[in-house]
């Protein structure tokens, strides 16, 4: 038991010089993190997150797939009011708008059962974290 409280101090003193560094390391840590939000502020440069720098890359994505769809239904559609009776015209402007029309579906369907599979991970991974 003496022995024990001869070292008591000098165990205390090792344990409270470790974990200064450990502190010290921290402040300057978040020093270096607070001077290059500064920084990030003052360039002009927004802090996204990583989900939504995706979500931005997926609404542009689904912009240009309805661009792209709407294009390909006007072509149809003057396709078919210039064949003139023409029943090969007429069956390729019909083609174009249901292969076009198809992919469409398939865009949405799957965006769709992707923001549904999205919505259950996060719903089962928030409520296992908070019980």
């Amino acid at each position: 038991m003496r022995f024990f409280l001869r070292q008591l101090p000098a165990t205390l003193m090792i344990a409270f010089l470790s974990a200064t560094p450990t502190l010290a390391e921290n402040s300057a840590i978040a020093e270096i993190q607070k001077g290059l939000t500064a920084t990030n502020k003052e360039a002009g440069y927004s802090s996204l997150k990583l989900p939504d720098l995706i979500g931005n890359f997926i609404s542009v994505i689904l912009g240009v797939v309805g661009i792209i769809f709407l294009v390909l239904a006007v072509y149809a559609g003057v396709m078919y009011m210039t064949a003139g009776g023409d029943p090969g015209k007429v069956k390729k402007a019909k083609e174009i708008l249901t292969q076009s029309l198809i992919g469409l579906i398939i865009i949405v369907a799957a965006y769709a059962l992707t923001q549904f599979v999205v919505d259950q991970i996060i719903g089962a991974t928030s409520s296992a974290s908070a019980g």
